[in-house]
This record gives C-alpha cells, sequence and structure tokens, in this order.
C-alpha cells in the first residue's frame, strides 16, 4: 500500500475505513516508526482544536443520512435522487456508521414474523417522514 495521507489516518484512527483498507494501514504502521509518529501528530493537531473544514465534516458525519431516510431507503421510500446517494454514501464510500444501522434495521425487520406488524411499521415510518419529503419537494 501507498503511504496513507493525513485524511486516512484520522479515518483509521476512528474506525471509519473499511476492513481491508484499515488492516493495511494497521500493517503500515507496525512497520513503520515514522508513520505511528504522523499519526500521533495528526491526532494531537485534532484534539487541540486544529481542525479543518473537511475535519468537521467528517468527524460530525454530516454526510450522514438521518435515520429516517436510512429507514425510507429500506423500503424504497425516498426520492429517487436520495436513494442513488444513500446507495453510493454506503457502497462506494463505505460508511460504516450507516452501514451498521441499515444492517441494524433489516436485522429488525427479518427478525420479525408478523407481516402485519411489519408493514403497519412501514406505513408509520412512511407517514411520520411524508411532512420531511413534501418539504424537500418545494
Amino acid at each position: 500500500m501507498s503511504t496513507p495521507s493525513d485524511q486516512e489516518l484520522l479515518a483509521y484512527a476512528d474506525e471509519l475505513l473499511p476492513v481491508e483498507a484499515s488492516a493495511a494501514i494497521e500493517q503500515n504502521l507496525r512497520e513503520e516508526a515514522a508513520l505511528r509518529q504522523r499519526l500521533d501528530q495528526l491526532l494531537q493537531a485534532r484534539d487541540q482544536g486544529n481542525l479543518s473544514i473537511g475535519d468537521e465534516w467528517r468527524l460530525h458525519r454530516l454526510s450522514c443520512p438521518s435515520l429516517t431516510e436510512l429507514g425510507l431507503f429500506l423500503v424504497r421510500a425516498n426520492p429517487p435522487q436520495l436513494d442513488e446517494y444513500i446507495a453510493f454514501h454506503v457502497q462506494t464510500v463505505g460508511c460504516v456508521f450507516c452501514l451498521a444501522q441499515l444492517e441494524e434495521m433489516q436485522a429488525s425487520l427479518a427478525a420479525d414474523p408478523d407481516d402485519a406488524a411489519r408493514q403497519q411499521r412501514r406505513e408509520t415510518l412512511y407517514a411520520s417522514s411524508a411532512g420531511l419529503l413534501k418539504r424537500r419537494a418545494e
């Protein structure tokens, strides 16, 4: 693997990388003292509040969809553009937070043997989000 960027090192430290990328950086950190020192410096700078706009964006997960939007994504009730964004965010970007949320929601739906109760939850979720979707369309 090539030398990781500062953003990749910080994402590694925050456990935001896919497993393969995280394992590669961890291997590099074990082998290279200079890389470990660089990571320590980055973490110290971040702890002192020296954050870029990109760091703030990642730290506060501003690109992540809301839980409601993720739930609507599972039942395909979002506008197509939002579903495309969420698919990109989870599948291409590999957001571990959103992926975990989606997996938990899917497991919850799959664990419910009562289809009527599942359908009721979907309708309730959709109804609770109708105002949000209407406001976004305006």
